[in-house]
């Protein structure tokens, strides 16, 4: 785990940024120093942002013995088929992504290199995902989360364990739908977790703001749209936005890191705003 914020001091509230899948809490510093990621763009802006990495990725030491096994890491194809899809297959293809799709340019190689393997047990991760950022959240105070992809869970548990603790989330392009089967890495048997959201004499996820955001060109936004409805269900005010519908075209699910992150980020920061004064 890091955290940065600005040198002069902020009185906005913090952000914590929980990454995805494979990836690491590095994710969302981008890949190349002329597009930033989301998170120094959010420093820029007033918050202080602490960047979290999942037990078993990136600084958080892989233990076999403890996590048990893990899929293999990303090779370039399967890192470029997620993240940045050639042109001419019939994928969704994000123009986002504005660098060379082949191994040897900096920006995929970058992407390649932070890649890790996603453990199996999927109701373990979670359930490790979780403790860790009500931890976290114990020592940074009330804030807002940030979660992309898979790391998304971590944030839905953290709100229901800890809600005095989790002002709001936004999660990008979430894993979804709701009680999607992974294979052999389980399955989301409550809907949005691998384990169950339990709520403390209250509905789970009970006046929850949350902000949910598809990519234009991800093929993502129904999945989104479904999880919405869900969380909505369970008591969450939530909300979907397809960055395609506010201008922001040809994000994929990397969006967080992609060369137009910032126009990515703008929705959110106004979201943001929104919710602190309320």
């Amino acid at each position: 785990m890091q955290w940065e914020a600005p040198a002069e001091g902020t009185a906005l509230p913090p952000l914590v940024c929980v990454h995805g899948g494979g990836g690491q809490s590095t994710d969302w510093f981008g890949v190349s120093a002329d597009a930033p990621g989301w998170a120094p763009r959010a420093v820029e802006v007033g918050y202080p942002v602490y960047l979290l990495d999942r037990p078993g990725h990136g600084r958080s030491p892989y233990d076999p013995t403890r996590l048990g096994e893990r899929t293999p890491f990303p090779d370039y194809a399967g890192a470029a088929a997620l993240f940045a899809p050639d042109p001419g297959d019939p994928t969704p293809f994000n123009p986002a992504w504005e660098w060379e799709r082949l191994p040897g340019s900096p920006e995929l190689d970058a992407l390649v290199a932070s890649s890790g393997g996603i453990l199996l047990n999927t109701a373990l991760s979670q359930e490790l995902d979780a403790r860790r950022l009500v931890d976290l959240l114990e020592r940074t105070g009330p804030a807002f989360l940030i979660t992309h992809s898979a790391g998304s869970s971590a944030g839905w548990l953290a709100a229901s364990r800890a809600p005095a603790l989790v002002r709001g989330i936004v999660a990008v392009e979430p894993i979804g739908p709701p009680c999607r089967d992974l294979g052999p890495r389980g399955s989301l048997e409550y809907g949005v977790t691998a384990v169950p959201l339990d709520g403390v004499g209250r509905r789970p996820l009970e006046a929850l703001p949350v902000l949910i955001v598809s990519g234009e060109a991800s093929g993502r936004a129904e999945n989104d749209a479904a999880t919405t409805a869900f969380l909505a269900d369970r008591g969450a005010s939530a909300t979907h936005v397809r960055l395609g519908d506010l201008g922001v075209t040809g994000n994929g699910h990397g969006l967080i890191l992609e060369a137009n992150a910032g126009h990515a980020l703008a929705p959110v920061l106004r979201w943001l705003a929104t919710q602190q004064a309320q």
